[in-house]
């Protein structure tokens, strides 16, 4: 008894940093496969009740189109491009895309628990060559509670060509979105919006030149001002890659219960 109670503090310690599975960070904002990367989810069930968990996996056209990656789970049952889970209090499961396709793809997961139990995940991409790992960064989930939709950012460095990667199911969401210098100026604002798709990328460098030597944050409001009076509304994630192959950063960020409106009141 006395090792499992160990084991479980372990694993509870581990996921303390990735935090909970909950309304507002349920979304894992990138996942690569093919062309040398293949991606692990690690999910872990932190109540004491068991949980049943299903990780699917999206393309950019969200769930207008199947991503018929190759998966494979410790536990749990694989169906086209999703895992159903069913953990036992302090059990987890480890899922894992094959790296089949020859050249790379990219979509993002979604992580769903059906009875609101507290759940630990993170997602480590990893690029092999000749079995031998070259790369590898770990993608966590940020505490719900988190207090404001703002993300650090440098633009400063020219060989970094980052990408930003947005990421919502609601396929009619609007960002506002201010940059701010590490003075707390505004140095520039504008709009995106969704159109409907899931997930966009954008080179902030090719799209907004006059960020140039940028140093400071990005910070957004997000609003769903067509969406379907019953659809579920949020930004689930962004984060940070660096395009030219070099990860420089990720970390996803979450929409705030403020802004992330369930049902119409209308």
């Amino acid at each position: 008894m006395h090792t499992r109670l160990t084991i479980i503090f372990g694993l509870c310690c581990l996921f303390a940093g990735a935090a909970t599975v909950g309304e507002t960070d349920r979304f894992i904002p990138l996942i690569h496969d093919g062309g040398g990367w293949t991606t692990q989810i690690t999910i872990v069930n932190l109540s004491d009740k068991p949980a049943l968990v299903v990780t699917a996996f999206m393309t950019a056209k969200g769930a207008g189109e199947t991503w018929p990656v190759a998966l494979k789970a410790t536990q749990g049952k694989v169906s086209r491009n999703n895992v159903e889970s069913i953990l036992s209090p302090g059990a987890m499961t480890v899922i894992e895309t094959s790296g089949s396709p020859d050249q790379l793809t990219r979509g993002y997961a979604d992580i769903v628990e059906f009875q609101d139990q507290p759940i630990g995940a993170f997602a480590r991409l990893i690029k092999r060559d000749k079995g031998q790992i070259i790369q590898s960064f770990t993608v966590p989930i940020l505490p719900a509670n988190e207090s404001k939709s703002v993300l650090p950012l440098d633009l400063s460095d020219p060989a970094a060509d980052l990408e930003l990667v947005f990421v919502s199911p609601t396929y009619s969401t609007t960002l506002a979105i201010n940059f701010r210098k590490d003075t707390g100026e505004i140095a520039f604002s504008d709009y995106l919006t969704f159109d409907g798709g899931s997930q966009i990328f954008v080179k902030p460098l090719e799209l907004w030149p006059q960020l140039k030597d940028f140093r400071g944050a990005m910070e957004w409001k997000v609003s769903f001002p067509n969406a379907d009076r019953y659809e579920y509304r949020y930004l689930s994630s962004v984060s940070i890659w660096g395009s030219g192959g070099q990860a420089w950063a990720a970390s996803p960020a979450m929409t705030l219960k403020a802004d992330q409106l369930k049902v119409n009141p209308y």
